[in-house]
């Protein structure tokens, strides 16, 4: 085996080894045609999977990684650039800027609980969920790993890790400008300068900026306020290198983002609907992928994210092993506000405000009137203005709706020490220690928007969470601390054969703290009135209701201060055992089987209660969600190979894996008179099994192909939440993942030309365990509602990229999804509601970017 940087380079042979499959693969691709001659080689990959560096070709785990040359010719500035791309792996966000969510091979990341995936930026682990959407600058590398991780960075590591390095300052002063400017008045900006500062110190600051209108437009208020945002970085590097044997590497970043959110519309499932035959009933029952898209809300949606992240890592050599320490910290403030839900169920029907609106746009929600005033989202009718009249969906142009407000602030700061041996010995050994701590708190609340300077409020500003208009809320402070300790050891047994076994052990504690006020700790004048004006403590009636539905039993009140501090630990040993095999010099086979670790987690307080009484009690078909959903753990086996063929100019490389997860953790979205809910459950047992094929061929000097094929089988083998939907397929997990980049570079005099076309395939999926399934709308009354319309078709984009450079200068023309491709992005279920809500993808966009490099 070949541990060190000096041994990786492997003999050039053709080994007649998988030369079948091969064959299979270009017959089935349709594109790998063999040429003549192909002179130019692959570069070997050096990766650092595994905490030290060594060749992608020994490492026994599917990576998927892209060099510095490769990520400058795809134009990688987001991970939505580079994940496209890589096969397995599929990405949504949709609801806010940091609200990203990874499918790695089936295993989901449940919003509102933990990623299920390790980040890992120069050598460093982050733990933040919002620290992987955003922009990335001055990257070098990116290696995304897929299956279980737990046994080398710990429990967020389920599924996988993404591994980024960036660009090391040296003594070498160098820098970049680089402009963009597209469609939508989308423009980027970045600028970074590096280079020494004294004998010992090197330095890089680097700006990024970046705006846009985005894709879509309000037809009510009209303003392009569906998706558009603007967000800067400012970032400094300092590495100092006191010694030949001692570097400390210094970073700190401030970020700010502010854009929309929420751009949903609702999508219903109730047939029964259909037989009111009013204009606009026919959209009650609607296959997803037929939805025309209005977004027509009278609030403009704010979302505003402020990171603070600093860290500073220390690496020592030694004789007998090296130790890397590190400490990091990050700070986040993310807050968001947008029309509500409430429209939906005639809750702020018979206030003034609701009625003004409705009367002053009742024209507009008849078809047949000639020059209608706007175009409303459906399904839309209204029979007139008094109390349940109208039948609207969630975000419509009235007052109806209300405001959903949410905050979520996250503190966290963690250390690790690792020591590893040295890499040029047949056993090699690392050990190390981890501590984490996080505290996250998380509020949502509901409000009365009472038609101030309907219908656009002025400013729109986010109202004070506790405000007297807040009607209902929930608000918890969590806070989390861990602690592990890991080791592993690769031994040779043999010139071509390497035993890798590694371990870890996380101890995790959780701590909930509800915030939640009572009646009697400010003066609300709360219009959701639970109780009737009857609310009791100890036989006295109280003066308001509670703000928490949850809290009130309609007999009897429980004060927030009763419900007191949740605590619960949970702790696994997450190990890992890994066989590689060097066939012969260019082709590995490698077998691992890992055990991947989530920790459980508390929900906001009052949730269970609240999705008990309107949604169960009232004939729902489902379990109330748990107050503590449980931990997740999974099992994965895998067997794979990777192949240096036909002189180095091919590599082949592929896998078949299967997984048994207990409890994964699934995020539930409910929605009704209380407002909207973000909870986190479990799925008690789930399969996964599947297959992946990936080939990179440099088929001449000029021309380069890339592609990856990945199919994943999962399926539901029990749910206790929801018992019907046995043997459904595991949600957000598409059928399968498919991509495709061809490559073109030639020289014209001092400069080159190169091109690229990108490829990317996402088959059918479904986003909720309920699918071809018939439930009671709980919340209209109990029609049935079948949820057969809400598979999300299949769908694929294309990129194109075409320009010049030369050492100094480069000018690239792209397109994104440049045949303009119409796709749903995500769908929320919220089956008791009837239906879900909608997001539409993004839409071809053509630019122009302009770098200078130094």
């Amino acid at each position: 085996m070949k541990s060190q940087n000096a041994n990786l380079q492997r003999p050039a042979s053709k080994p007649r080894l998988l030369t079948a499959a091969i064959c299979a693969l270009a017959s089935s691709s349709g594109s790998l045609l063999l040429p003549a001659a192909a002179q130019a080689q692959l570069e070997e990959v050096v990766v650092t999977a595994r905490a030290r560096s060594e060749s992608l070709q020994d490492v026994p785990s599917t990576v998927t990684a892209f060099t510095a040359g490769q990520i400058d010719d795809m134009g990688i500035q987001r991970a939505e650039d580079f994940i496209s791309q890589t096969a397995g792996v599929s990405m949504i966000n949709t609801v806010e800027t940091g609200d990203s969510s990874l499918s790695i091979r089936g295993l989901n990341g449940a919003r509102d609980a933990e990623t299920n995936f390790a980040l890992i930026i120069d050598g460093i682990l982050y733990v933040n969920t919002y620290a992987f959407n955003r922009e990335y600058a001055d990257l070098e590398q990116i290696e995304i790993l897929k299956g279980p991780q737990g046994a080398q960075y710990g429990r967020s590591a389920a599924a996988g890790a993404v591994i980024m390095s960036t660009k090391r300052p040296t003594q070498e002063t160098e820098g970049e400008l680089k402009f963009s400017f597209a469609e939508d008045n989308t423009y980027t900006g970045l600028a970074t300068i590096a280079g020494g500062l004294s004998e010992n110190v090197a330095g890089r600051l680097t700006v990024d900026y970046r705006t846009s209108d985005g894709f879509y437009s309000n037809s009510f208020l009209n303003d392009d306020v569906v998706d558009n945002q603007e967000n800067y970085a400012i970032q400094g590097r300092l590495v100092f290198d006191p010694t030949d044997t001692l570097s400390i590497d210094t970073k700190l970043r401030y970020g700010k983002s502010e854009s929309a959110a929420i751009a949903f519309n609702a999508g219903f499932a109730i047939p029964s609907f259909q037989a009111f035959g009013t204009p606009g009933s026919e959209a009650f029952y609607q296959d997803v992928n037929d939805h025309d898209f209005i977004f027509s809300n009278n609030v403009k949606p704010d979302n505003q994210q402020d990171v603070w992240e600093f860290s500073i890592k220390a690496d020592w050599q030694f004789d007998w092993a090296s130790m890397t320490t590190w400490m990091a910290y990050s700070d986040t403030e993310d807050s968001f506000i947008a029309d509500g839900t409430s429209g939906a169920f005639g809750f702020y029907n018979g206030t003034e405000a609701c009625q003004n609106t409705l009367d002053a746009l009742a024209p507009s929600y008849t078809p047949d009137v000639p020059g209608g005033v706007t175009a409303l989202p459906a399904p839309t009718f209204i029979f007139g203005s008094a109390p349940g009249a109208a039948v609207l969906p969630p975000y419509s142009p009235t007052t109806c709706d209300g405001y959903q407000y949410q905050e979520r602030f996250q503190e966290d700061i963690s250390f690790q020490i690792q020591f590893d041996s040295p890499a040029d010995q047949a056993l090699r050994w690392q050990a190390g220690a981890y501590f984490l701590d996080i505290e996250r708190y998380q509020a949502v609340s509901q409000a009365l928007d009472d038609g101030t300077n309907w219908p656009n409020p002025s400013g729109n500003t986010p109202q004070e969470i506790f405000s007297p208009l807040t009607d209902a809320m929930v608000n918890d402070t969590f806070d989390t601390t861990v602690l592990a300790v890991f080791g592993s050891f690769a031994y040779d047994i043999s010139d071509r054969i390497e035993l890798s076994v590694a371990a870890r052990y996380d101890r995790e504690k959780r701590e909930a703290t509800n915030n939640v006020p009572s009646p009697a700790d400010g003066n609300f004048s709360n219009f959701i009135d639970f109780c009737g004006g009857q609310c009791t403590l100890d036989g006295e009636t109280l003066p308001a209701s509670p703000l928490n539905p949850g809290f009130v039993n309609f007999d009897d009140f429980t004060v927030a201060s009763e419900i007191g501090k949740r605590s619960e630990t949970f702790d696994q040993i997450q190990p890992k055992v890994s066989l590689t095999w060097d066939v012969t010099d260019d082709t590995t086979v490698y077998t691992s089987w890992g055990v991947g670790f989530k920790a459980g987690g508390f929900n906001n307080a009052g949730s269970t209660e609240i999705v008990d009484f309107y949604l169960v009690q009232n004939g729902g078909a489902l379990v109330a969600p748990p107050v503590l959903f449980e931990e997740e753990t999974s099992s994965a086996f895998e067997l794979g190979f990777r192949s240096a063929l036909l002189d180095n100019t091919l590599n082949l490389n592929g896998a078949v894996f299967y997984t048994e997860v207990d409890d994964m953790q699934f995020f539930e979205f409910f929605v009704g008179p209380f407002g909207l809910l973000r909870t986190a459950s479990n799925i008690d047992e789930v399969t996964l099994q599947g297959f992946e094929l990936s080939a990179q061929w440099a088929m001449t000097d000029a021309l380069r192909l890339d592609v990856g094929y990945s199919q994943v089988d999962g399926e539901i083998d029990k749910n206790s939440l929801r018992d019907y939907t046995v043997g459904n397929e595991v949600p957000n997990n598409p059928e399968f993942t498919a991509n495709a980049a061809l490559q073109y570079t030639q020289p014209i005099g001092d400069w080159e030309m190169f091109g690229r076309f990108e490829y990317s395939y996402k088959g059918d999926t479904y986003y909720h365990t309920v699918q071809d399934d018939i439930v009671p709308a709980t919340l209209f009354g109990g029609p049935p509602a079948n949820y057969d319309v809400t598979k999300v078709d299949g769908f694929g984009l294309a990129n194109v990229r075409l320009g010049l450079r030369s050492m100094n200068w480069s000018i690239t023309a792209f397109a994104q999804n440049v045949f303009d491709e119409e796709f749903i992005a995500e769908v929320i279920l919220a089956p008791e509601f009837g239906g879900g809500f909608i997001s539409p993808g993004t839409q071809r966009r053509m630019g122009l970017e302009v770098s200078y490099n130094f």
